[in-house]
């Protein structure tokens, strides 16, 4: 497998991870403001099935990889999509979770096309979980690193500049093994009348 399709897919789904783990947490950015962990039931509807088809997205193009670096010749009985790519490489052993899979895929497609379709956290931890298992065994990705959420703000300052009394810096991410991953990160300023 050529070091650029393994590193391409590798990012990727560590972006993804990253990203999951900071959605998974928006409710302790208002701790920053001095507010409450409360949950958003529009951000609860929206983050998950957003990331949910992003993740399969990943496996997809990941198959699609293999596949061709490998040099497999799938044979037309296969469908050219995600199912029948699934399919192809569980009967070649290559996929031992092939009904997981298709199972999420399914439910996808359910998001894609049905309106009232709904994922939860734990649907969205569950496939991300069973797609990360999917690209170890094609050996796309390792063990999952240790991920930590964090928040900090600085002490309020008064400012030099006109017409603003105060500033105030704050930032929230995720650290990937003890070191800052992904970060967000923002200026508040106090204006003088």
């Amino acid at each position: 497998m050529s070091t650029n399709a393994l590193n391409s897919i590798a990012n990727t789904w560590r972006r993804l991870l990253l990203e999951v783990e900071l959605a998974k947490h928006y409710t302790h950015t208002y701790l920053l403001h001095g507010g409450h962990a409360l949950r958003d039931p529009l951000l609860d509807y929206l983050l998950p099935s957003l990331l949910y088809v992003k993740s399969l997205s990943v496996l997809d193009e990941a198959l699609i990889a293999y596949i061709a670096q490998k040099g497999l010749a799938v044979p037309r009985r296969y469908h050219n999509s995600l199912h029948g790519r699934i399919e192809f490489l569980s009967d070649e052993g290559i996929l031992s979770s092939r009904n997981a899979l298709l199972t999420i895929k399914d439910k996808r497609n359910n998001l894609a096309h049905e309106a009232t379709t709904q994922v939860t956290w734990n649907d969205l931890d569950q496939a991300v979980n069973e797609i990360e298992r999917a690209l170890q065994s094609v050996g796309f990705v390792g063990t999952r690193p240790t991920y930590e959420f964090y928040a900090e703000k600085s002490a309020l300052r008064e400012s030099t500049e006109p017409g603003i009394l105060f500033t105030e810096d704050f930032c929230y991410g995720i650290k990937e093994n003890g070191k800052r991953a992904i970060e967000v990160s923002w200026t508040s300023q106090v204006l003088a009348d």
